[in-house]
């Protein structure tokens, strides 16, 4: 059987270490990563903040004393310095008054600068951002006491000084930390998982393979073979359970199949037994009808001429005994002729009167009581006699097995019953006081060759071949359940209307 991937023990697996590794790796990548950028954030603000200032005071001088040129000088002064790319200062609806590019002088920030807002949008502050090569910090320039001789309204915005900076060697060891952290991460998960695949792999997979080949060779009959599985671990220790299992197995197989070759030659010298049976039967019964036959003209012709003889009593001692023997052979041929399978209508009471004729003289000399009820009536089945009688015989001979002689009763009733396809049917109940059967061999009963008996008594095929018949018969036989004492047969049989 082959299992779908996403159902397999592997894909579950694997999936539970690949969200393991992400959660015990990818969150302290993250905490990292956001520690770096909080510090880096906090180290760029405070850096551009601090160069924004540093301009601002190097042109201030230019400012105080309004001269243009030491401004303009000034801004381009500072844009020499490497971390400083660009200086501009504009009026707070965009007009460059002054740039260390002198190509912006005059020109509308808005139109220059991605980064650029109203002063509606800044709401008045200051800003910062960060570019592709750097940052840059928006320094309000408010009207302070030295800029009143010139400026009125004090503290009213009137320009912003623009500084962009360019990222120092520090700045790119962080992002460099930055992607090596969030690249060594996943690499950690990579290695980690492709080592726990390997792994399971070689410890778990390969061996559970192994032990699945060794079921299939189990499930088809091979018993000559080991679990070899190295290692002292929990599959190791149940491969040595399953070596064992496999000898376990073995071993009543073999018993088991010398059982099956003993019953099957017991039974087969049953069979033999019987056929010399029915001829020692057929031998003796052919001199016993001519003494019977020669014995009962003597008694008429001693009638006739000596009625007074004393020879007489003993010519009827000779003629009963002879009866005997010619009832009981016939018994013996009855019983042990080949069974015709030609179904007819057949009173089952008749055909239980008859079994019980034919055991007569076992049930005698066991001393047990047989009590029939049958029907007022015939109870006609569609089927044949002679199987039935041997339905009956076995069951019969089972209890007489059983029961204690003297004290031994068996008890059968025929009995009218419907079906479930509403048909009229009838129901048997077989039942003796015998010691019963133990509740763990009540569902083996029926099973070939199994037995309760002394191996010298029986065979295991009585029930066995019952309860071929009564399925031959389109019936059923079952062991009636809750009896603790003695046994219960229930058969049920169609009826047949002739």
């Amino acid at each position: 059987m082959i299992i779908p991937k996403f159902r397999s023990l592997k894909f579950r697996l694997m999936f539970l270490i690949s969200i393991a590794l992400l959660l015990v790796v990818g969150i302290p990548v993250l905490f990292f990563v956001q520690q770096l950028d909080k510090n880096y954030q906090e180290f760029s603000t405070n850096m551009i903040e601090t160069t924004s200032q540093v301009v601002y005071q190097f042109i201030y001088d230019g400012m105080i004393k309004n001269d243009s040129t030491i401004i303009q000088k000034n801004v381009e002064l500072l844009a020499l310095d490497p971390s400083i790319s660009l200086v501009r200062l504009y009026r707070p609806d965009g007009h460059i008054l002054y740039s260390s590019n002198r190509k912006e002088i005059e020109q509308n920030v808005k139109k220059l600068d991605r980064f650029y807002f109203s002063m509606e949008e800044k709401g008045e502050r200051e800003l910062f951002f960060r570019h592709d090569n750097g940052y840059s910090h928006h320094h309000l320039v408010r009207v302070e006491q030295e800029c009143t001789p010139c400026h009125a309204n004090p503290g009213k915005l009137i320009a912003i000084l623009d500084v962009h900076a360019r990222f120092t060697t520090s700045e790119q060891i962080y992002s460099t930390s930055k992607n090596l952290a969030i690249f060594g991460g996943l690499v950690i998960v990579v290695i980690l998982w492709i080592f726990l695949n390997l792994i399971y792999q070689s410890q778990i997979e390969s061996r559970l393979h192994l032990m699945m080949a060794s079921f299939e060779k189990l499930s088809a009959g091979n018993f000559q073979f080991k679990l070899k599985m190295p290692g002292k671990d929990e599959l190791a220790l149940l491969a040595e359970k399953f070596n064992e299992m496999v000898e376990k197995i073995s071993t009543a197989r073999q018993k088991e199949e010398q059982f099956f070759q003993e019953n099957l030659q017991r039974a087969d010298r049953l069979v033999t037994l019987g056929e010399v049976a029915a001829e020692i039967a057929h031998e003796v019964n052919n001199p016993a009808g001519i003494i019977l036959t020669r014995a009962e003209f003597l008694r008429e012709e001693m009638k006739e001429s000596l009625p007074s003889s004393g020879y007489l009593e003993d010519l009827e001692i000779i003629i009963q005994q002879t009866q005997r023997i010619a009832d009981t052979t016939r018994t013996i041929l009855h019983y042990s002729r080949k069974l015709p399978h030609d179904f007819s209508q057949t009173d089952v009471c008749e055909v239980i009167k008859h079994s019980v004729k034919v055991l007569e003289p076992r049930i005698k000399k066991c001393k047990v009581k047989i009590e029939l009820n049958c029907l007022g009536k015939p109870a006609f089945i569609w089927g044949n006699s002679n199987q039935l009688e041997q339905v009956f015989c076995n069951l019969i001979n089972n209890s007489l097995d059983f029961v204690q002689p003297e004290l031994g009763e068996i008890r059968v009733v025929v009995q009218e019953s419907m079906n479930g396809n509403r048909k009229k049917g009838y129901k048997i109940l077989y039942q003796d006081n015998g010691p019963g059967i133990p509740q763990q061999y009540r569902d083996l009963v029926f099973s070939p060759f199994f037995t309760t008996k002394d191996s010298e008594k029986g065979t295991g095929l009585g029930l066995f071949i019952t309860r071929n018949i009564i399925s031959n018969h389109k019936g059923t036989i079952f062991l009636e359940p809750g009896q603790t004492a003695g046994v219960r047969f229930v058969i049920e049989l169609e009826a047949h209307h002739g």
